[in-house]
């Protein structure tokens, strides 16, 4: 799931790779990583969002793209519900920072 995290997930798809099926992918997933995999792939693409917005001038709508949001606006509510800041602020701070 980390390899394309920018793509749609299928989990369906994904329990079939692993040979199990979509109902014991997701308990085992969530039994082994203490998240389901909807909530880890969340995590895991603001996570690539916070590098890319520290690390690059991308525009906030490529780095929406870039990690899988269908927008830029499904991506700001999503930011500032795990960071508490928008992306563009967080990026102003993190700038600071450095």
């Amino acid at each position: 799931m980390a390899d394309h995290m920018a793509d749609p997930i299928d989990l369906g798809e994904v329990a079939r790779s692993c040979r199990v099926s979509r109902g014991y992918f997701i308990d085992a997933f969530n039994a082994s990583t203490g998240l389901t995999p909807h909530q880890w792939l969340i995590r895991s693409r603001l996570h690539r969002a916070q590098e890319l917005l520290g690390s690059t001038n991308l525009p906030l709508a490529e780095i929406a793209l870039a990690c899988g949001f269908c927008d830029q606006s499904h991506f700001s509510r999503a930011f500032a519900r795990r960071t508490g800041e928008t992306p563009g602020r967080w990026r102003r701070i993190a700038r600071r920072a450095i």
